[in-house]
């Protein structure tokens, strides 16, 4: 395997997020913030069905093609509010991460390999969280296409 495009695209996103206004009050993180969790944050997730086929069947040198999917969690805490607020709020956020995606495709050259990202759907799930009432999850994944080198 001629390597991998997947911390480079992770990282671009991640600078995309962390410089988006309407984001810019939600602890966005590389990585699952553990106990420094607050009410609202988003972190990076997991990177999964990472495959990898050729781009053609010519002969000579072959350029492959990388296409996985990178998992954006968006959490959020309900307390004082209760599960129907906290899981609409989690879709405001989700949708602000949509459009950072949506406005920035190839996250503007910042990975030269990088044919494009889009999100392929989302799920929600929610938690008992003892007193501080109910969290809500939302994972958005965003699907990635590369060429590699």
């Amino acid at each position: 395997m001629a390597g991998s495009t997947m911390y480079a695209v992770k990282s671009a996103l991640l600078t995309k997020l962390q410089a988006d206004s309407t984001l810019s009050s939600i602890q966005v993180t590389y990585g699952d913030p553990l106990d420094a969790m607050r009410r609202e944050s988003i972190f990076m997730g997991d990177i999964n069905s990472g495959i990898i086929s050729p781009e053609s069947f010519s002969t000579g040198r072959r350029r492959n093609v990388e296409e996985y999917t990178i998992d954006v969690e968006i959490y959020v805490q309900s307390k004082p509010a209760g599960q129907q607020e906290a899981e609409q709020r989690a879709l405001v956020l989700a949708n602000a991460v949509e459009g950072v995606v949506a406005t920035y495709p190839d996250l503007e050259g910042a990975v030269s390999q990088l044919l494009f990202i889009q999100c392929s759907g989302m799920s929600m799930s929610a938690t008992e969280a003892g007193i501080d009432g109910t969290r809500i999850r939302l994972t958005v994944s965003i699907d990635v296409k590369a060429r590699m080198q």
